[in-house]
């Protein structure tokens, strides 16, 4: 027997949902090469791809290229076909409706709380999709005890159906250090605000600019990395904002160590990868009271209301006008916060959803 992944992930641009992914089998392939006993309870893992991706570099998990077209069409014609003899796992919102053996991972329920930050298209894929994919699905699994209780809400399905596999942050230390990348951005350490996350109405950028002109002269320049999102409006960069886009990895680790500050001021999320990956690197953290975020969080961030620009703002002086000893208190919380959160400790349990899942399908068969 076989364990398949839909590995459509694998041909999209990297945001959260595909970091999760890749992440989750990246540990997987490590713990499966690590433990023949895992190895002899799940069998071969092979991840399905509707085209030819570059090879990811793991040593135990397979890839094979199905062909039968791409998106929603593929997962619910091809991908259905190559897998259904087996457990299916899809980490990425969607997945064939007529698998009867599928873990399926719904990240957020952004798309019923927060409808303008998708395009019409896929928000009407997607309203219609994932309640019939959740209760159809025979395990499901989501990022945040918050992400269960609002997904249960809107879904229709017992919030305890739903299996807490949460993301981690120790995938940028693994990111390579690229000397001189702040000087190519014309920053210095230490002197700026950093917010990373695409251009959608959710990241709420428009008020963190606005907040940022508020704050007045003594708050350092803030930048903005993340890209754009086809058929949703975006914010425009205001006085003392630079908007740099998407960037790659290493330079984004570089960005990060050299902020004096991360602020993420979304409006709804289901974990939230950045702030963790920013305290993961010892940068202080100013956060958004919202969704997922104070669980997630704890006491590490310089908390403030996504909805108040003027508290906001008033957030963003308070961090500026911190005595070093303050902000150096606030790396150490954010690393220790950080520290609870472990990829191989979530693929583990990932791989004994998939032994349950398949035992309950033998014996229902």
């Amino acid at each position: 027997m076989t364990v398949y992944i839909n590995g459509r992930f694998l041909t999209q641009p990297v945001s959260g949902v595909q970091r999760y992914a890749r992440e989750m089998m990246g540990a997987l392939d490590a713990c499966l090469g690590a433990s023949p006993s895992m190895q002899a309870r799940l069998g071969p893992v092979e991840v399905l791809v509707p085209r030819a991706v570059p090879a990811p570099g793991w040593s135990t998990l397979g890839v094979r290229v199905v062909r039968g077209g791409k998106g929603h069409m593929w997962e619910q014609g091809a991908l259905y076909q190559a897998s259904k003899d087996d457990v299916l796992v899809s980490l990425g919102n969607s997945g064939p409706l007529r698998h009867r053996a599928h873990i399926l991972c719904l990240h957020d329920a952004n798309l019923f709380e927060i409808p303008r930050a998708f395009g019409r298209r896929y928000r009407v894929a997607h309203r219609l999709l994932r309640p019939a994919l959740a209760q159809r699905a025979a395990a499901l699994l989501t990022v945040s005890q918050h992400s269960a209780g609002v997904l249960s809400h809107h879904l229709g399905v017992p919030a305890d159906r739903f299996t807490i596999v949460p993301n981690s942050a120790e995938h940028v230390l693994r990111w390579p250090h690229a000397p001189g990348v702040l000087a190519t951005y014309g920053l210095t350490r230490g002197r700026y605000l950093l917010s990373v996350g695409n251009q959608s109405p959710n990241k709420n950028l428009g008020a963190l600019i606005a907040a940022h002109e508020l704050a007045g002269p003594d708050v350092p320049p803030l930048v903005l990395v993340g890209g754009d999102v086809p058929g949703v409006t975006h914010a425009e960069a205001g006085q003392g904002t630079r908007a740099l886009g998407r960037v790659p990895d290493s330079h984004l680790r570089a960005l990060y160590e050299g902020a004096a500050a991360f602020v993420f001021p979304s409006l709804h999320e289901g974990f939230g990868i950045p702030p963790l990956e920013a305290m993961q690197l010892g940068v202080p953290v100013l956060c958004a009271r919202s969704g997922a975020m104070p669980a997630v969080l704890g006491n590490a961030p310089l908390w403030f209301d996504p909805l108040d620009v003027v508290d906001m703002a008033r957030a963003l002086r308070t961090f500026a006008r911190m005595a070093p000893s303050e902000r150096a208190a606030m790396q150490v919380i954010g690393k220790a916060m950080a520290a609870q959160y472990r990829w191989d400790q979530s693929a583990r349990r990932l791989a004994g959803i998939v032994v349950r899942v398949r035992l309950h399908a033998a014996l229902a068969a």
